[in-house]
């Protein structure tokens, strides 16, 4: 009895390594199998892909409008506002790349200051004009300028209601445009000037009126 007894316990120690081995062998290969799985591993791959390309509306500037301003050497935003007679082809006009408007004989009011408050002759018809520049980061695609990446909001009151986004794709649209004054893929800026049109007769400002611009919002989408 005590033999039968002593081989019995022997076997069933055997059988428990055997069953332990082969649990440990499976497990090592479900683990194996889990981290080179080719299918699991695109995924993550695929899927931090994605992530990491998505590209959302970014306000790299947002305020009242400033006079003349540089944006720092790697920023992008705000440069100048002013008024353009409404007589004037934007998209031709515009297309020039002058820093500084103040002489040109067809802007009405340039703002050169912090506080723009500028006159213009009332009821003369005109655009409203904001000058950007935009990084490489905020508006290249590869090696090429995408202006269509980058979009500006006007808000107004007073004499005329403006409430307008236009963006940059470089041509006239119906309420205005975003025009590309300078565009060279080995630069590091894009600089654009947007305008905003009332698609009517332009906006104008009566007689001992007023026109004030509370809000300019500029946007890239990166």
């Amino acid at each position: 009895m005590k033999k039968r007894n002593k081989i019995g316990i022997g076997a069933s120690m055997i059988l428990g390594v055997i069953i332990t081995i082969l649990v440990v062998a499976n497990l090592n290969i479900v683990y194996n199998t889990n981290i080179t799985d080719d299918n699991i591993l695109k995924d993550i791959l695929n899927e931090n892909e994605e992530y990491q390309e998505e590209e959302v509306w970014q306000v790299i500037y947002q305020g009242n409008p400033l006079g003349e301003n540089t944006p720092a050497a790697e920023a992008g935003g705000f440069m100048s506002c002013f008024l353009l007679d409404y007589g004037q082809d934007p998209a031709t006009v515009l297309a020039n790349n002058a820093t500084d408007w103040s002489a040109a004989a067809t802007v009405h009011a340039y703002a050169d200051s912090d506080d723009w408050s500028e006159d213009s002759p009332s009821e003369d018809p005109f655009y409203v004009v904001v000058r950007t520049r935009f990084t490489e980061t905020q508006a290249k695609d590869g090696a090429n300028w995408n202006g269509s990446r980058c979009r500006i909001t006007l808000t107004a009151s007073g004499d005329e209601a403006i409430s307008q986004t236009i963006v940059g794709n470089n041509t006239a649209e119906t309420y205005g445009g975003g025009i590309e004054s300078d565009n060279n893929s080995a630069y590091n800026h894009l600089y654009i000037n947007f305008y905003f049109d009332d698609n009517s007769d332009g906006y104008r400002i009566t007689d001992d009126g007023s026109l004030t611009i509370s809000e300019i919002k500029i946007e890239a989408k990166y």
